[in-house]
């Protein structure tokens, strides 16, 4: 599941897939670079959450997964749904 994603990942920004991102590292700036590498990043933290928490894993693993990937998500969620107005004092 996670492959899918990461080959869907930005198609239009660059990232079509891990040689298609390779052979454009070399004309992208620094900011660039830095935002890939952190993509990269991700994608190796993705990768390592579905190696361990799979059928078969600790009842206590796989809670701890599920309660930091859904505080994750609403955290983005709340993040990516646009700015928040806060009155200053």
């Amino acid at each position: 599941m996670w492959k899918a994603v990461h080959e869907n990942v930005l198609k239009d920004d660059f990232l079509v897939d891990d040689e298609g991102l390779q052979s454009y590292e070399h004309h992208l700036n620094f900011h660039d670079q830095e935002y890939i590498g952190k993509i990269k990043e991700l994608q190796f933290y993705l990768d390592t959450v579905e190696k361990v928490v799979k059928p078969g894993c600790s009842q206590e693993l796989l809670n701890v997964a599920l309660t930091s990937l859904s505080s994750l998500v609403k955290t983005l969620s709340i993040i990516s749904s646009g700015p928040c107005l806060l009155a200053s004092l």
